[in-house]
């Protein structure tokens, strides 16, 4: 059995934004940064959540990312901008990329942000979410450093090339949000952080041989065999080769470090009276969620809706953080001379 601590939600926020401004991180920044490893916690993403605050300071420390960075706009269009990001931590850097291809959106109907040279993005679902809270679908990807294998290989070409989209509704958005590998590389540390094993069908060793050994696991299958290969190519593309970033085969292997980034908004008015294109969401929702279940399973969930029950229970109880997680920030805390988060 894994242990946890329980923390406050408010707790955890606040220590974590500390700890990125001890590290010379803006208070905005830093804030941004809180509010979105907590945000992957509460929706059950801990493998994105705090257990990120140790890696993105090592990143810092290692000079793979920069505490600080000045973005600046290499290109831009009606609908579209290109982003230099100089070099900084990922998430308050797409979090104003985000913001920016909201804001265009709705000026011309859809809108693409791509940003080149930033560290690690985070969970996608926070930029979708974003979007789609506007009123808008959103889709955003991203690669990383080279550690799955294409179909039929046995040496690395991409990351974990992970892909977010997210449809508005008359009540909680639709969030699709996955890597393009079988299993996320974090999660697999996370295991082995657990002692847990992975599943089959997930990873190779060095050697090219299936593990369920999280940590023997050295390289990473494409899910769903060739399709899930034929969709990391692309997102490889978007997030690369279309927007001038790195390929994965040529990013620093460590959890601070990114490729690219693409968001992209649509908003549905372009096309049709918002009215109706809710009224037909919501009819497939109900299609949907009336389904019957087969063998096994009460009922049929949306994507996405898992992730919100969690959230609502974490906001309720408390964010359970693994023993494991709670000992590196304990070592965190006590470097930076930090308090720790309040346990309930």
């Amino acid at each position: 059995m894994v242990e946890y601590v329980r923390v406050y939600v408010d707790e955890l926020r606040r220590f974590t934004s500390e700890c990125f401004m001890k590290c010379g991180v803006p208070k905005g920044d830093a804030d941004i940064i809180a509010d979105h490893l907590v945000l992957a916690n509460l929706r059950g993403v801990d493998s994105h959540g705090v257990i990120r605050i140790p890696v993105y300071i090592e990143g810092i420390k290692k000079g793979y990312v920069k505490s600080f960075s000045e973005s600046r706009i290499i290109k831009e269009s009606m609908a579209a901008v290109l982003i230099d990001g100089g070099g900084g931590l990922g998430i308050p850097i797409a979090t104003k990329a985000t913001d920016l291809a909201i804001e265009k959106c709705r000026s011309v109907g859809l809108a693409a942000v791509g940003v080149r040279n930033l560290g690690h993005v985070g969970m996608l679902a926070y930029y979708t979410l974003k979007i789609a809270k506007n009123n808008l679908i959103g889709l955003v990807t991203a690669n990383g450093p080279a550690i799955v294998v294409p179909w039929g290989g046995i040496e690395p070409i991409f990351g974990a090339n992970p892909m977010s989209i997210a449809f508005p509704t008359s009540s909680r958005p639709i969030v699709i949000d996955m890597a393009t590998s079988a299993m996320a590389h974090f999660k697999i540390l996370l295991a082995a952080l657990k002692n847990e094993k992975i599943p089959e069908g997930v990873a190779l060793t060095k050697d090219g041989k299936p593990t369920t050994d999280p940590r023997e696991a050295q390289l990473l299958l494409p899910f769903g065999g060739y399709k899930g290969y034929a969709i990391a190519l692309t997102i490889e593309v978007l997030s690369s080769i279309l927007i001038g970033g790195q390929l994965s085969k040529y990013i620093i292997l460590h959890g601070s470090t990114q490729g690219g980034f693409f968001a992209l908004a649509i908003d549905p008015t372009v096309f049709r009276e918002y009215s109706e294109y809710l009224k037909d969401i919501d009819t497939l929702t109900k299609f949907i969620k009336s389904c019957k279940p087969a063998q096994g399973f009460n009922e049929v969930l949306l994507p996405g809706e898992l992730e919100d029950k969690t959230f609502e229970e974490r906001l309720r109880k408390g964010i359970p953080i693994d023993i494991n997680t709670w000992k590196m920030l304990t070592e965190v805390a006590k470097e930076l001379n930090i308090e720790l988060p309040k346990t309930l």
